[in-house]
């Protein structure tokens, strides 16, 4: 059986690995990993979510790494057991759960971005 914390870096490192498989851009996707965590804990997860969210887009490198960096957050907020689980979409998870709920799931967002940040700078250049 599994700690939280390993299932978190194995979520984490899968995730990372695909993007870096995928064509997103190495290096904006680590700069984004690097800048997601203090935005979060500057503006509020809901905000911070909400501007990837919003700059997220297939059409540029930028634009795939914000909505790569969206979608990971979002897909393990959504997980069984996660604060957004069975939830939709993380935006609207945001805007319908209790404050307890989001205090939770933005705890939960900056331990795993914690991750997403070390592999993500250890695994791509």
């Amino acid at each position: 059986m599994q700690t939280m914390q390993q299932r978190r870096a194995k979520y984490a490192l899968e995730k990372v690995e695909a993007a870096k498989n995928n064509g997103i851009s190495q290096k904006e996707f680590k700069s984004y990993a690097a800048s997601f965590p203090p935005m979060i804990q500057m503006n509020g997860l809901g905000q911070a979510a909400a501007f990837y969210r919003s700059k997220g887009s297939e059409e540029n490198a930028k634009g795939k790494a914000y909505l790569a960096l969206y979608k990971l957050l979002s897909g393990w907020l959504k997980e069984p057991g996660q604060p957004y689980a069975g939830s939709d979409d993380l935006l609207k998870g945001i805007t319908s759960e209790n404050m307890h709920t989001y205090r939770l799931a933005q705890a939960e967002a900056l331990l795993l971005l914690d991750w997403v940040k070390k592999f993500a700078k250890a695994y791509m250049e």
